[in-house]
């Protein structure tokens, strides 16, 4: 409680700055999907004194608008900041936007985003009703969750310039975010031109690209910290080049870091390049490429009882030698690893037909191969990791006289397993040598399709503005067949079917489709000069996990064969996740001051939950679809520009998401009490908030997050204690001492405090079965960068 008192008093004094500073147009009056000021637009290009006789100039002033916007909403993002504050101090954007969605500047990307500037989940830290965990305080782990109004990233959508890119499983963070210009972030409903991905019931969180300059520059940062942290980071600009009208970029960085504790490191190289080609008077066309190799060392999650005494087994971690007890040497550090090796490029070709009218084609593609290691019981699992997605969007966007816009498209995926995994081996360990031992799984499974026709329109009537939009969802699930793996010898996974293997006739299920209706509204009403209102509602989808229901049955065949049950019956007790979204909020908005009190409201049905299930047999877990919850809460997003050089943020939450029944189990029987419970990891309090203050070349910028209690397990018996952490970034610009566009040092220290708590619970919502990990939250991390601009 006095945590809580503390920072309260924090923000009511005063503390609002960073997170979201008087970028907001009072003039404004249509509320668009996310809207925030716009990057500056290009200046005229000049040949000789003169402008581009060629056209190429008002080419550029029309089609160069920040990187793959939606043309049809590029006058509503050109709102020019109003307030005390000037543009580079604000973190989270306060301009007009739907209920339950905010942004992250590229100021708020660069404070928020931490010291290595490669985890999208961290610059999130701020937003409303959002609880971003990780064990690793660089963001370089893949041990990570993003939990959002109670539930966690599993049924997320994860989005770049609005393509679901990114895979199911495998890879890590693709772009560096130095590279990108803002994140949006959609607790609430979702447009249905924003809402693209084959989950979206947690929300969506999509992040948009910083695209070529008009200006040739050079930008590079080097950083050091705790732990033997490092980035190094070059990117180059080539300006725009009025012969060609093509503008391009191209980065490279260089991360690494230690484990804080145990053995082992995280490692992250990454390749990326932008093209922006302008084609005659009405094509523009944008590339964007990126190659990201990854290899890491796991954290090692605690059990509940072991958080009881969370100081004594604090640095508790994986083995960092091998015992010769192949039992205990499952656990060393080097058998529970992740690689990753992905590429990804995707494209935006934009037909400019008609003032006001537009066509475009957005092909992406993204292909991973990596491998997980993880103890497994006795043994170590290696599981495959290679899949890909190829897919493309066509969409119409126009805007009218009369006001009108219309977003019209069509949405097509294929997305190659996993999940579920096709092949799995495991090994055990001899005189520190991996021995096969068999494939735990082996499977031919289809690609997934996704095929979603979408529509939305805008229209302002006076003081009132409306956007209504509905997607039509149909996810393809693939034909999967299980092979007998007995007698199959170590190999390649082609190998391995080349055997030969004989089918498991009770492992085989069928293609099938689930589909959906989407629909979306949201109404802004503007009172006054100063005061909005905004409700909405949407409703989202959560796909079926096909992976954990295959993997539990070929580990338990003949106990699931015993009881009458094929892998069919347990793929049939699993479907989309239905979630409507209520939302509705105030906006005041005067004199530098922003306040945005919220409250929502949900349902979900077909919830997925796993539960172990004894009348079964002892420690059999699967999924069921059967589970439902009810979820409200209040939200609030406050900032005030005290003066030019001060200001304060803060946001709070109040949530509950509880089941709405008891579970039962696959036949009916025995239940788990689940009735009037909050999800697992769901806390029903956070409180966060922070200051800035700028002046001549520094910036200083104090922030404080408390999160309230959580449960670990669905019967609320295993609770985990809040915690407060407050961290410190401070830089001094002393470009304009030296001539220099920019040369800044800074300086972050992470938990200053130095806290002991549990960071995150894995798995979260979803599981039911009181078997999950927790892992505890880094120790103070100190870094230092230097960054230079010219």
């Amino acid at each position: 409680m006095k945590r809580i008192l503390f920072i309260g008093a924090l923000l009511s004094s005063g503390s609002y700055g960073t997170l979201a500073v008087a970028q907001d147009s009072q003039d404004s009056k249509k509320l668009p999907p996310v809207t925030v000021t716009a990057d500056g637009q290009p200046k005229n290009v000049q040949q000789n004194g003169k402008k581009n006789t060629r056209g190429r100039t008002a080419r550029r002033s029309r089609q160069a608008a920040p990187q793959n916007q939606q043309p049809a909403q590029q006058q509503q993002q050109q709102q020019q900041p109003v307030g005390v504050l000037a543009p580079q101090n604000q973190i989270l954007s306060t301009a007009p936007r739907p209920a339950g969605a905010s942004s992250v500047t590229p100021q708020g990307i660069a404070i928020l985003g931490g010291p290595a500037q490669t985890s999208f989940y961290q610059a999130l830290t701020m937003t409303p009703s959002v609880l971003v965990e990780s064990p690793d305080p660089y963001g370089l782990s893949p041990t990570r969750n993003i939990n959002i109004r109670g539930k966690g990233d599993f049924h997320l959508s994860k989005n770049i310039e609005g393509l679901p890119l990114m895979g199911i499983v495998g890879g890590t963070d693709l772009y560096d975010l130095e590279n990108i210009r803002r994140i949006d972030i959609y607790r609430g409903a979702v447009p249905s031109d924003q809402s693209l991905g084959l989950s979206n019931a947690s929300g969506v969180i999509n992040q948009l690209i910083l695209g070529p300059q008009d200006k040739a520059g050079v930008t590079g940062r080097q950083a050091f910290g705790s732990d033997s942290f490092y980035k190094t980071f070059v990117r180059v600009d080539t300006g725009l080049l009025p012969e060609t009208g093509t503008k391009a970029f191209m980065s490279l960085s260089n991360i690494g870091a230690d484990k804080w504790k145990g053995a082992g490191d995280n490692e992250r190289q990454n390749v990326t390049l932008g093209i922006n080609q302008a084609i005659g008077e009405r094509i523009t066309v944008d590339v964007n490429a990126v190659y990201n190799k990854f290899d890491g060392n796991a954290y090692r999650g605690l059990s509940y009882a072991q958080t009881q005494d969370i100081r004594h087994n604090y640095m508790f971690d994986y083995n960092t030698v091998l015992t010769g007890n192949p039992a205990t040497d499952v656990n060393y550090y080097k058998y529970n690893r992740t690689t990753a090796e992905d590429f990804a490029v995707l494209a935006k070709v934009d037909y400019n037909f008609a003032p006001g009218q537009h066509l475009l084609f957005k092909p992406y593609f993204w292909n991973n191969n990596g491998y997980n290691y993880s103890a497994a019981g006795n043994q170590v699992q290696i599981w495959r990791q290679q899949n890909q997605n190829i897919g493309n969007v066509f969409e119409y966007t126009g805007k009218f006289a009369t006001g009108t816009d219309v977003v019209a498209g069509y949405w097509w995926q294929s997305v190659q397993p996993p999940p579920p995994p096709t092949d799995q081996r495991r090994f055990t360990v001899n005189a520190g040598n991996l021995v096969f031992a068999n494939w735990q799984s082996l499977a031919k499974i289809d690609d997934f399709s996704v095929n979603s026709p979408y529509f939305q329109v805008s229209q302002q009537f006076g003081a009132t503005f409306v956007t209504a939009g509905v997607r039509y969802m149909i996810l393809g699930a693939p034909h999967m067949q299980y092979f007998n793996t007995a007698g199959i010898p170590d190999g390649t996974y082609d190998q391995a079917l080349a055997t030969n293997p004989a089918l498991y006739p009770d492992a085989n299920v069928q293609a099938r489709d689930y589909t959906a209706w989407l629909p979306n509204i949201a109404v802004r009403q503007d009172l006054n000069s100063v005061l909005s209102a905004n409700v909405s509602y949407g409703r989202r989808f959560g796909r079926p996990d096909w992976g954990p229901q295959a993997s539990n049955y070929i580990s338990n065949r003949t106990t699931f064969l015993g009881k009458g049950y094929t892998l069919q019956t347990l793929v049939d007790k699993v479907r989309p996740e239905i979630a409507d979204q209520f939302d509705a909020s105030l906006r005041y908005s005067n004199n530098g001051l922003t306040i945005v009190p919220g409250v929502f409201y949900a349902k979900h049905q077909n919830k997925q939950v796993k539960i172990v299930d004894p009348t079964i047999g002892p420690n059999i877990a699967y999924y069921q679809g059967t589970g439902s919850s009810t979820e409200y809460g209040a939200e609030l997003e406050a900032s005030y520009a005290l003066t030019g050089r001060l200001a304060v943020f803060g946001t709070g939450t109040w949530v509950s998401e509880t089941f709405d029944s008891d579970t039962p189990t696959l036949s009916g029987g025995a239940t788990l009490a689940t009735k009037g419970k909050q999800i697992p990891n769901a806390p029903q309090v956070m409180v966060k908030g922070g200051v800035t203050y700028q002046w001549d070349g520094l910036s200083i910028s104090p922030i404080v997050r408390y999160i309230g209690p959580r449960y670990g397990d669905a019967a609320n018996t295993q609770r985990v204690p809040g915690y407060t952490v407050a961290d410190f970034t401070a830089s001094y610009d002393l470009g304009r001492h030296l001539g220099i566009e920019s040369v800044k040092a800074s300086f972050s220290v992470l938990n200053i405090f130095d806290r002991r708590y549990v960071s995150q619970i894995s798995p979260n919502d979803t599981d039911l079965s009181a078997g999950a990990n927790y892992y505890a939250g880094a120790p103070r991390t100190v870094v230092g960068s230097l960054s230079i601009r010219f």
